[in-house]
């Protein structure tokens, strides 16, 4: 097996996110503290919101971080049925975009790059998208509703009742032969690879919260095993259903406050995002050879699972300490020399004590009288994107090594007396700065923290790119 002893470039980066149709406007509302989070764009989702409930079926909150219109596609300029849109799974369509762009970003356009060794790796999970709803509805929804009509009009004849199921079937959006393949989850990265013409590998990955991190791990693995030469790497989550909101409203996880508030002591649960961000990834040798610019390298990718705990949904310290020692490991570096860590923070009290306990552990306690090192967390601006939410990280990391920024996190005003900060190495950054390093000799570094659902873990090391 041949194995190539390089780092990993980022060459280019796209994505979109709340209030952020490209990426310098999310960095300028990251640096801005800009709060992203809205009501539900879909009016019908008044129907089930009941402030005072806690039953399953119904949601205390419609609040998240929702693309509204900037979850825009257009079919005809990628060669896609129209009618396959309306009915399928936005992300499918969403990342062919956001990957295009990223390749326009890193400079690479039809006959610039390696189209047989390019491959795409996402992180993506099965959701309530209205595709899936859709199809649910014109099968079990319309016999459940005939079935109930029937009962309550037993004289109603066969003919009547396949009249009353076309009308009914009329009134959702059409179901045609391009609809099957919207429905099915790869080919969030198989839709992506035809329509861009690529011939390396294209598969997802669903690590919850995680997943974004694990693409990347996985795609770095290609690279340095020689399976591929350039990799489109990210996660996609373009549509919050309010199905998903009943989900997490369920188990208490979603805040009733009107902001999300990692790390805070008025902290009271997170919100649901939207967003899809895609990276650019390439051998540091070759993008050098190649006159590439270089946003970052990926110095190491560290993956671990919680092993047997309290609950499925309960992170646990142990697990999360494992990716990040295993992270230090492969990168060869020491936790002292990060200047920024980019936290899972979900804004769930819990979650955000077992994080930063985790991190205190492995990064070690506080030297001298000052803190030394930012943490923060982006869900303040957009809202928890789940298998979009560790690229939403990796990028703000990115970009502030880029431009040599500490930025800066909303909705926390006061830390939480329970993180106990003040023995740690980490301060809340709530105001951006430069990234003031004062030596010459060892570059900035950043680490992108993600705790995913089931007891996956990830922890991803970042460096600023010298020229030599």
């Amino acid at each position: 097996m041949k194995i190539i002893q390089d780092e990993i470039a980022i060459i280019g980066m796209a994505g979109v996110f709340p209030d952020a149709p490209d990426l310098a406007a999310f960095w300028e509302n990251i640096v801005a503290k800009h709060c992203s989070i809205s009501d539900h764009p879909d009016p019908r989702a008044m129907d089930w919101l009941d402030p005072n409930s806690t039953a399953f079926g119904r949601v205390y909150s419609l609040r998240g971080g929702y693309l509204k219109d900037l979850a825009r596609f257009d079919p005809i300029q990628f060669g896609v049925p129209p009618n396959s849109v309306a009915s399928g799974d936005l992300d499918q369509f969403l990342t062919v975009r956001i990957a295009t762009e990223a390749l326009h970003d890193a400079g690479l356009r039809d006959g610039d790059f390696p189209r047989e060794r390019t491959e795409v790796v996402l992180g993506h999970a099965t959701t309530f998208h209205p595709g899936l709803v859709n199809w649910f509805q014109h099968g079990l929804g319309l016999d459940q509703t005939l079935a109930v009509i029937r009962g309550l009009h037993p004289d109603l004849t066969p003919d009547e009742t396949e009249r009353l199921r076309a009308h009914l079937g009329r009134t959702l959006p059409e179901m045609t032969a391009q609809t099957p393949p919207t429905l099915l989850p790869n080919i969030v990265a198989g839709r992506t690879a035809n329509r861009l013409d690529l011939m390396g590998a294209n598969y997802i990955l669903d690590g919850a919260c995680a997943s974004s991190a694990i693409a990347i791990d996985n795609a770095m693995k290609d690279l340095l095993l020689d399976r591929c030469d350039l990799a489109l790497a990210g996660g996609a989550q373009a549509c919050v259903s309010p199905l998903e909101l009943m989900l997490f409203c369920s188990i208490g996880a979603i805040s009733r406050h009107a902001a999300l508030r990692p790390f805070d002591q008025a902290a009271d649960g997170t919100m649901l995002g939207e967003g899809t961000g895609i990276l650019v990834l390439k051998r540091q040798r070759d993008a050098e050879r190649d006159g590439n610019r270089i946003y970052a390298i990926i110095k190491g990718v560290g993956v671990a699972s919680d092993g047997r705990g309290r609950g499925m949904m309960a992170p646990r310290p142990e697990g999360a300490m494992l990716a990040m020692r295993r992270a230090f490991q492969y990168a060869e570096v020491d936790p002292a020399s990060i200047g920024m860590v980019e936290a899972h923070g979900t804004g769930i009290p819990l979650g955000d004590r077992t994080e930063i306990g985790a991190l205190r552990t492995v990064y070690g306690a506080r030297r001298g009288h000052y803190p030394t090192t930012a943490v923060g967390s982006v869900k303040s601006n957009i809202g928890h994107c789940r298998p979009a939410a560790g690229i939403a990280g990796v990028i703000k990391a990115t970009m502030a090594l880029h431009h040599k920024v500490l930025p800066p996190t909303a909705n926390c005003d006061t830390p939480h007396p329970a993180l106990e900060l003040e023995t740690t190495p980490f301060y809340v950054s709530t105001e951006a700065r430069p990234w003031i390093h004062g030596n010459a000799d060892l570059p900035r570094r950043a680490a992108v923290n993600a705790l995913g659902f089931g007891g996956i873990d990830s922890h991803c090391i970042l460096e600023e790119y010298r020229n030599a």
